[in-house]
């Protein structure tokens, strides 16, 4: 009985590290999915709620919380944030990409 309790223990210690891997999220390419979800800022997609998935809810979201939040405290942007939105995206064809910081910087101003 206490060599299974070990056992499991062991495996449970074990499988640990690969529960906690997960990957993060990248602004960018939450900024493609607010983007492909709404098309103005004013007007949303015909049935985009009903054809959206939980997870690419879930990044547009991200992308929209940021701009939200950086826009407020942190760089007194004015910038409309699906103009903001745009801009970012258009870092995801790119190797190199700057910062997160300095898109968001950057995009304060568009």
């Amino acid at each position: 009985m206490l060599n299974k309790k070990c056992l499991l223990i062991i495996t449970c210690i074990a499988c640990l590290p690969t529960l906690s891997i997960a990957k993060p999220i990248s602004l960018v390419e939450s900024c493609v999915e607010l983007v492909n979800i709404y098309e103005s800022k004013n007007s949303q997609r015909l049935l985009a709620a009903q054809t959206t998935s939980l997870s690419e809810g879930l990044r547009a979201g991200y992308c929209l919380g940021v701009l939200t939040n950086s826009a407020d405290f942190e760089y007194n942007c004015r910038s409309d944030w699906f103009r903001r939105a745009e801009f970012i995206a258009t870092f995801s064809q790119e190797n190199n990409r700057p910062s997160e910081r300095k898109i968001l910087k950057l995009s304060c101003e568009i």
